[in-house]
Order: structure tokens, then C-alpha cells, then sequence
């Protein structure tokens, strides 16, 4: 079995295991071979190859399951120790965790893996004494790696290490799964952990403060021996302690012998291009997750998904923050996207024949808006449609615009003083105006409803539902209870088939063109939605001229 360590401090590099968050660890075999052949070289003696795990309900790729047969597919250079991860969860979930580590594990003289780490949240340690055995029973080292340090309490780390003592780990990690202490707590963390547990205390840092790496060194200083890194930080969220940095820092205070120029061709070359295209590192957003306690994986999915505005990311942390959000679901987020306690779906405004027997022009706020500025504005004098801007701020002349769609509450508090001197009426749900509108106001408003639901839009006389809160099916929806004998749209572009956005607008247009009282859309300007086209230079009649 491998040597764990080539000096006092052990690097053990994850980038296959946490880098796999971004791209659901399907690394290819060339990138693999060449990244361990750099991890042999610049002595890292412990890499983590990947997860073992059972999911199997969606796509992941062959570092998911780190199955012995994949690794001995590869080029494994000798002298590294070879570790893998479970989620506790899975091994808790199965009514046998023996029988569990049977069905992923061979015996360890037959497997390429030393040493298994487990992931565990606090709730979970107790029930996972018989896996641990298995483990050992096996031939298997086993690290135990506490979740979320920051929330637990100075008697729970006492109990954590009280467990991994009793089950003689080879190591006790601890991960700052939120990336929001300060160097300070690290070092009472690792003083307490080392009351009650004399082996080896391992850390495990993100950067969603950017303390990852202030963090590791911190742990060090306070008598941890082992410590987690990535290339170039690869890691969930905002990723983690940089492997080349520690690599320098480490050989500079003699903690251990690493050579930080075999994995310089990785960070510029391959991982590089990594990162560039899926954008991993600290930023605001994680920042905020951190200070409010909030899982990574919620800004990691809002940021790289391309469909949520600032407004909507705001949105979520704030709603986050309040209901909690220190694990990450999915329906959670598009909940917290929507939901904000401002939005009413039932409205008070009759819109009934508002805008009856007259043309909409619904202008956007695409490049097309502003490139042909003068030209849209020059249509509007002379065919008078009636106009509906999206929020407050109209990309033409205000004074063309006859009402103002504005339905995202965010949005809305951003943009509270420029509502609060319009001279036209603003639809919008009475919960918003609410929080916005002072006692002296002057604004005529329209309560018009608004929910957030799957399927075709419905649209009623002074409320509708639509696949997202967003001004443009909002403005849709009011021209169409209105009476508009067409929808015409101008400054709405499209995006690049590879946006996200491009997918997310033709979802909504699909959404409303599948309600029977759905009206013909048209676009002026240049469009690569699938709706009508016409130009806004071709001769049309005045809206009210004779026939």
C-alpha cells in the first residue's frame, strides 16, 4: 500500500472528485492519464479519483462511480495513494451498510483504492459504525469527513471526534462546506477536534470568501496534518484551496517535497480551458451565500445556467436566507427564483377591452431596440399601436409608451423611484405596489395577478399564470385580455441556440401561443424566435384609418 505522505503535511488532491460538480465527472481518459502523471511528478502522494456511488437516474460520468475496472483502465502511476468518496447518505439509506460496502467494494488487495473517505452530515455519524467496519474488514483505510463544521457546536465536534476515534479512522476531516469561516474559527476547530481525537485532522476549504487557501494554512498552523486541494480550485460552487498554491506554499515552509512545475501545462492548458468555459471561482454571489449560510450548489446552478437575471439571484438568497437553504434542492431554487411574498395571482383589474380592436407593440430591450431607436419611435407616431414597455425603463421615448408591464418584485424595488415619477399607468400586482408606492403617489395603477405554473399559459380577465414571473408573458397576457387584435414585438433579438435564455424565451412564446385566446405574434425588428415576421420599415394602415 502507498505511503500517505512525502513530508508532516499530506496534499490530497480531489479535482476528479469536487471538480466533477461542474462537469458531471466525465472527464476523458487522455485528461485523466495526464493529470496523474503531473500528480506523480510533483510528489502529490494522495489522489481522490472520484465518487463511488449508486445513482444511476441520470447521466454521470465514470469518475461518478470510480468502479475498480475504470481504474484500472487507466495510467494509475505507482507511489500514489488512490482514494474514493461515499455519501453517507447512501450508506445510512440501505438497511444494511455492510451488504452496502459489499456491492461497491472489492477487497482493498484486489483494488487499486487505499483509502475511502465518507462524507457525512452530523444527523448521519451514528448510523454509519457498521459500513466503517465493513471498510476496515475489507483491508481499507477510512477518512471521516464532518459536512459543515461551521453550523455544528463545540460538543458535536467533541462527539464527532469521540466517533472517529472509536471507529479508528485514519483521518478526521472537516469541510467548510459554505465557504464562510475566518481563519480564527478554523484554528478553534482544529484545537477542539484535537481534545478528542489524537489521529490525524484533515480539512477540506471552499472559496466562496476567498479564504480557501488562508483557511488550509490556517488548519495547518493548528496541528492538521492533512489538507484538500484542486487544480486551479475545481471545485462545487466557487471551488477550493488551489493545489499549485499549496504545492509552493507547502515545499516553502518545509512541510512536505512538491514540485509545482509538472502541473503548470494543466493549470494553462487543459484545466484552464475548464474553467474558462464553466466558470467556477469566487464571485459576489458565493460571497453572500456564505454570509447567510446558504448551499453553494444554488448559486453554482443561478450562475451557470444563464437564465436568471441579477434580479432573480437576489431574489433566491434573499427568500433563501429567511426559509433556510443549507441543503440544496432543486424545486427549492425555482421556488426561491419565484416566490417572494409580493406576487399576487389574483388581480383587481378588469382588463377587458382595454386595448380592444388595436394593434400591441410590446418593445424589448434587445440591441435591435436601440440600433433602431428612431425608427420604432418614427412607427409608433405614425401607425399608433399601443404600447406596452417591459419595467420602467423603455429603451424609446417614455412618452410613447401608453402603459408600463412590470411584475418581478426585485425588479421593482430596483427601479421604486423611476415607477414613482411615471405618467402613465403601470400594471403590476398589487403586493409589489405595496412595498413600492408612497402615500402621496401619483402613479395610476393596474392590479393585474400573476402565478408562476407549468403548462400553457392561462390568461382571465385580470390575472394569468405563465412557466416564470417575467414582464414580457405578463405583457403578452395584458394585450391579450385587453382585446389586441395582434401582438407586435420589437428589440427581441434571441440569443445563441447554446444560451440558455434562447431555450427559456421559446419555452414562454410556446407557453402562450398554446392558449386558444393566444393573438398572432410578429416581430418588427430582426427576431430568431419562431414567431411572424415583418418589417418595421413595410407600409402598414393607421391603426383607425379607413378601410
Amino acid at each position: 500500500m502507498a505511503s500517505h505522505t512525502n513530508g508532516r503535511i499530506t496534499l490530497l488532491d480531489c479535482t476528479l472528485r469536487d471538480g466533477g460538480y461542474y462537469n458531471d465527472w466525465d472527464f476523458s481518459r487522455t485528461l485523466i492519464n495526464r493529470y496523474l502523471a503531473a500528480m506523480k511528478q510533483s510528489g502529490v502522494p494522495v489522489v481522490e479519483i472520484g465518487f463511488r456511488t449508486i445513482e444511476a437516474d441520470t447521466f454521470l460520468g465514470p469518475a461518478a462511480y470510480a468502479t475498480d475496472d475504470y481504474l484500472r483502465s487507466l495510467d494509475l502511476p505507482d507511489g500514489i495513494t488512490y482514494a474514493v468518496m461515499l455519501n453517507a447518505k447512501e450508506v445510512v439509506a440501505d438497511q444494511a451498510p455492510a451488504a452496502f460496502i459489499d456491492a461497491l467494494f472489492s477487497p482493498a488487495a484486489a483494488s487499486p483504492v487505499d483509502l475511502v473517505r465518507i462524507a457525512a452530515h452530523f444527523r448521519e455519524l451514528d448510523d454509519l459504525a457498521p459500513g466503517i467496519e465493513r471498510l476496515h474488514a475489507l483491508g481499507y483505510q477510512v477518512g471521516l469527513n464532518l459536512m459543515q463544521i461551521a453550523a455544528r457546536s463545540p460538543e458535536e465536534i467533541d462527539r464527532f471526534g469521540r466517533l472517529a476515534s472509536d471507529w479508528q479512522v485514519s483521518v478526521a476531516y472537516f469541510a467548510d462546506s459554505f465557504g464562510g469561516m475566518q481563519p480564527a474559527h478554523v484554528t478553534d476547530v482544529v484545537n477542539r477536534l484535537r481534545k478528542s481525537f489524537d489521529g490525524p485532522i484533515g480539512c477540506h476549504m471552499h472559496n466562496n470568501m476567498s479564504l480557501a487557501f488562508s483557511n488550509s494554512m490556517a488548519a495547518i498552523d493548528a496541528g492538521a496534518t492533512y489538507v484538500d486541494s484542486t487544480v486551479l480550485g475545481m471545485g462545487r460552487g466557487p471551488g477550493n484551496a488551489q493545489t499549485e498554491y499549496m504545492a509552493v506554499e507547502l515545499t516553502r515552509r518545509g512541510y512536505a517535497k512538491l514540485d509545482v512545475v509538472p502541473l503548470l501545462p494543466l493549470v494553462t492548458g487543459e484545466f484552464g480551458e475548464l474553467q474558462r468555459h464553466y466558470g467556477w471561482g469566487a464571485n459576489v454571489y458565493y460571497f453572500l451565500s456564505a454570509a447567510h449560510n446558504i448551499h453553494p450548489t444554488y448559486i453554482q446552478e443561478m450562475t451557470r445556467d444563464g437564465r436568471y437575471t441579477v434580479d432573480e439571484i437576489v431574489t433566491a438568497l434573499n427568500d433563501l436566507k429567511a426559509a433556510g437553504g443549507t441543503s440544496f434542492n432543486r424545486a427549492r431554487l425555482e421556488a426561491a427564483v419565484t416566490e417572494s411574498g409580493l406576487i399576487d395571482p389574483d388581480g383587481t383589474w378588469d382588463a377587458t377591452g382595454w386595448c380592444a380592436d388595436r394593434p400591441v407593440l410590446i418593445v424589448g430591450p434587445g440591441p435591435q431596440s436601440v440600433a433602431r431607436r428612431d425608427d420604432i419611435e418614427n412607427y409608433v407616431r405614425t401607425i399608433r399601436p399601443i404600447v406596452i414597455a417591459l419595467n420602467a425603463i423603455p429603451p424609446i421615448d417614455v412618452s410613447l409608451v401608453d402603459v408600463f408591464a412590470i411584475c418581478h418584485p426585485v425588479r421593482a424595488l430596483i427601479d421604486a423611484e423611476t415607477i414613482g415619477s411615471l405618467h402613465q399607468p403601470v400594471v403590476m400586482p398589487r403586493g409589489i405596489q405595496a412595498r413600492i408606492v408612497s402615500e402621496h403617489s401619483t402613479v395610476e395603477f393596474r392590479d393585474f395577478g400573476i402565478a408562476a405554473a407549468d403548462g400553457p399559459m392561462d390568461i382571465s380577465s385580470s390575472s394569468c399564470t405563465s412557466p416564470r414571473i417575467s414582464a414580457f408573458p405578463y405583457a403578452l397576457a395584458i394585450a391579450t385580455a385587453g382585446g389586441a387584435t395582434e401582438i407586435q414585438l420589437t428589440g427581441f433579438d434571441g440569443f445563441a441556440d447554446s444560451d440558455p435564455r434562447q431555450g427559456e424565451m421559446e419555452h414562454l412564446i410556446a407557453s402562450y401561443t398554446a392558449n386558444p385566446k393566444a393573438l398572432p405574434l410578429v416581430a418588427l425588428t430582426p427576431t430568431n424566435y419562431r414567431v411572424g415576421q415583418r418589417s418595421i420599415y413595410a407600409p402598414v394602415r393607421v391603426a383607425g384609418s379607413p378601410t
